[in-house]
């Protein structure tokens, strides 16, 4: 009998490698881990594109990436290849080396373990080569391969070529410069660092657009690529040429304005211990010193580690073995297979107001914070993201993302830190974390075939459990600490006392009566303490004030954040004012010194457009006019008497509205019609600026509304007139119409955070305050209202003014 092989077709070999990235941005850090791998001090990401612009039927002008023109540079200084490892590893598909030889020459463990890293290369772009120093031979080789090659019918994988040659005195510095001698920042870098050996890949002819919300986010995901720590040993660097400011070192994610950080160390199997380390940043010390000092006379503030002594200190150490963290019941041998892992956790609370619900605010000596700078901080790094050998997993904690269901564990228990001892639980929107573990010593966490996540088998899963026991740690803690701080309140409050129980009585007849409704009524039911229709009705009442009050908060701060726009712009209004005079003059003499120097008409013959100045400086002075246009628009929103109240005529108002966007809504090729007159029966007392509001955020969200229309005319009207005891105004345009998901309730869209505004991926952009603003403001004049009229061709409001 004949032994005869199995083949593998060239195309599904291909498709194999490719399902690993699901986008580019995976496909990018893939590279940089190769990068790592190799011993690199230095990866740097270089992204050389060209954009071409053309104009849409309306006349804006939209800029796409050339593909085909368009490159990215992955550079290392790393050890580089010799022929035997191109030959060998890279150009073997699936090679085991990784996975047995763990080990870098340098100690880094290696972060890849499958072999089909390269076929990233081929998510990126159809042409890949390489330009390569070995660290062991100093020859300089050069490889390239065409990945359309692989989709040749018939082929298997065994006859797919690539090209690879030798390159006598091979420099990759001199090929970096020669290819970007205009880059500074990249020059700079170059010349602190050695680029004896490494390795430069040029990718090209893309796959994808790299635009800059596309390089924005992949900033930011590689910022997330290192755990939150000194890096001494690797930097990554991004540079755009068509972003020549953003971007350049990618700097690991640290934050010390946390309120309480955990650090956790388990070394496996050694001793089997897990140690514990607590910080507590979130009280003032001297105020707890000065003013809350009764607080130690209850029991168990007299002990080891609630003293004022153990405050003073900053931090308790704990240790314990990791058995006696978890049930009895758990599988022992599970747990040796956990392996070794350190475990970083922060809380940072994101606004003061997180136990208002407990009653007065000065019941806990806070330390002042910025709970905008924590917010935005949370909203970047927050989640608890794992990192192997260095280098994070996905998705886990990408973007909050909550693999621990700490949302659903803290919703069964949703009071604040103050409540009963052993109630407290953490939101997960408040924390930070990180948790290393090992290729080495982490042997059961093998990732899923998609790269995205570890294999959830029984001993991952008790680690889920391992590290919600650790957070346990912090939440008694500052149960333990708050609920001692809001017994002291009690005592010294008996008005947020009895606003507490209110809430609590609220919170017990609400849950009885949900009981009774799902036919639990259970003991408590036939108890002669059951709640009475009165009761249940207060209790009703009180849960509406607290939430409405908590809306109100909500509100007041987002309008605070937006006031604090304000400020800063009228801060600078003088300066604002100087520039905006000079905007437009000053490229008319640019054009007219120009002149005398230059003939414009023999250049239009003699050049390409791009490379005319003279058309460089017309396009700069439309940017000028739009910024002069925004600039005014700013500005006039100052004037003071915008906020008396006076009588305004909607007639005069419409016609000093249209004429403010004007220039705005010329550049988007939006007409404005007017249907109404200035009669003396279209005026109401009103403060102008209300009116401000209301119509310029109908006007934006119209602009949104109309983008992407074509074929027509692009059309806002408004029309008004005095109808009974209302002025009624009809605004309205013919863009898009509402959202298919506002179409059966589409008084949706005016409540607070509700907004259609998405990106290409779907994602809110909007802040889902403007037609929150715009109904909150109709409604507080005389019981005036707002609604919508029409949702399909176009968007139509109705806004009756009361005049009496």
């Amino acid at each position: 009998m004949s032994k005869i092989p199995f083949k593998v077709s060239a195309r599904t070999a291909k498709l194999i490698g490719l399902e690993n990235f699901s986008n580019e941005e995976g496909a990018i850090i893939e590279l940089v881990k190769n990068t790592y791998d190799a011993d690199s001090a230095n990866c740097i990401l270089l992204f050389d594109l060209v954009y071409t612009e053309t104009l849409n039927k309306e006349g804006e002008r939209l800029f796409q990436t050339d593909k085909q023109n368009s490159k990215i540079y992955i550079i290392d200084n790393g050890v580089g290849m010799t022929k035997d490892i191109i030959s060998n590893q890279w150009m073997t598909i699936g090679t085991d080396d990784k996975l047995y030889q763990h080990l870098s020459d340098n100690g880094r463990v290696k972060t890849g373990a499958k072999g089909i890293g390269r076929f990233a290369l081929n998510r990126l772009g159809l042409i890949t080569e390489l330009l390569t120093i070995s660290k062991k031979t100093s020859e300089g080789l050069f490889w390239k391969v065409n990945w359309s090659d692989f989709d040749q019918t018939g082929t298997t994988v065994s006859e797919v070529e690539a090209d690879l040659e030798n390159r006598d005195n091979l420099n990759l510095k001199t090929e970096i410069l020669n290819k970007f001698s205009d880059n500074e920042r990249l020059i700079k870098l170059l010349n602190k660092s050695s680029f004896d050996t490494g390795t430069i890949i040029e990718i090209s002819e893309l796959n994808d657009n790299w635009e800059s919300d596309q390089l924005n986010n992949l900033f930011s995901n590689l910022e997330m690529l290192l755990p939150p720590k000194e890096q001494s040993d690797f930097e990554i660097h991004l540079f755009s040429n068509t972003d020549g400011e953003n971007f350049g070192k990618v700097k690991t994610v640290y934050y010390d304005d946390y309120d309480y950080k955990l650090e956790a160390k388990y070394k496996g199997n050694e001793d089997g211990n897990v140690e514990v380390i607590i910080s507590r940043n979130e009280l003032d010390i001297e105020s707890i010193e000065n003013r809350y000092s009764e607080v130690f006379d209850f029991d168990p503030m007299k002990k080891h580690p609630y003293r004022l002594e153990d405050f003073r200190k900053k931090s308790i150490t704990i240790t314990k073995p990791l058995s006696s963290i978890l049930s009895k019941d758990v599988d022992f041998n599970l747990i040796s297979k956990v392996g070794k892992f350190n475990f970083s956790f922060y809380f940072l609370k994101n606004t003061i107001s997180d136990d208002k619900q407990d009653g007065d605010l000065k019941k806990y000596p806070y330390k002042s914070f910025s709970s905008a700078s924590r917010k935005a901080w949370l909203k970047r790094f927050g989640g608890v993201k794992i990192f192997r050998d260095d280098f994070r997993i996905r998705p886990y904690g990408e973007n909050g993302q909550d693999w621990l269901k700490l949302g659903e564990r803290q919703s069964q228990s949703p009071g604040g830190a103050g409540q009963r001892l052993g109630g407290y639980r953490i939101r997960p929107n408040q924390i930070a974390g990180t948790i290393n573990i090992s290729r080495l010593d982490n042997l059961s966490f093998q990732d899923k075939s998609g790269r995205e996540g570890i294999i959830e088998n029984d001993v991952f899963l008790l680690f889920e459990n391992i590290i919600k026991e650790l957070i346990s740690f912090f939440e008694k803690d500052r149960n333990t600490i708050m609920y001692h701080f809001s017994e002291l309140n009690k005592k010294k409050n008996k008005e947020a006392e009895a606003k507490r129980k209110a809430q609590e009585e609220a919170e017990r007849i609400r849950k009885e009566k949900e009981d009774k409704e799902n036919g639990q009524e259970g003991e408590k039911s036939t108890d002669s303490s059951s709640s009475t229709n009165t009761e249940e009705t207060l209790a009703e009442g009180v849960e509406i004030l607290t939430r409405e009050l908590d809306e109100k908060d909500e509100e007041i701060r987002l309008l605070r954040n937006l006031a604090s726009v304000g400020l800063i712009i009228s801060s600078f209004a003088h300066e604002v004012k100087s520039l905006r005079s000079r905007l437009i003059p000053r490229t008319s003499f640019l054009l007219r010194e120009l002149k005398i120097h230059l003939n414009e008409k023999e250049l239009d013959k003699l050049l390409d457009k791009d490379d005319n100045p003279f058309y460089m400086i017309k396009l700069i002075q439309e940017e000028d006019t739009k910024l002069k246009h925004w600039l005014e628009y700013s500005l006039n929103t100052l004037k003071r008497d915008k906020r008396e109240r006076s009588n305004l005529n909607f007639g005069d108002y419409f016609e000093k509205f249209k004429s403010t966007w004007s220039k705005a809504l010329e550049q988007r090729n939006i007409k404005i019609n007017l249907k109404g007159n200035n009669d003396s029966a279209n005026v109401i007392r009103a403060f102008e600026v209300d009116m401000d509001s209301i119509f310029n955020n109908l006007l934006s969200n119209s602009m949104n509304y109309l983008k992407g229309v074509k074929g027509k005319q692009k059309l806002i009207e408004i029309e008004w007139g005095k109808i009974g005891d209302n002025i009624e105004i009809k605004f309205s345009d013919n863009g898009k119409g509402l959202d298919e998901q506002y179409v059966d309730n589409p008084e949706e869209i005016f409540k607070l955070l509700e907004s259609s505004k998405k990106d290409k991926k779907g994602d809110t952009i909007g802040t889902g305050l403007g037609l929150y603003i715009v109904k909150s403001i109709i409604e507080e004049y005389n019981n005036s209202s707002i609604s919508i009229i029409g949702i399909k061709e176009g968007l139509k409001h109705k806004i009756k003014f009361k005049t009496r």
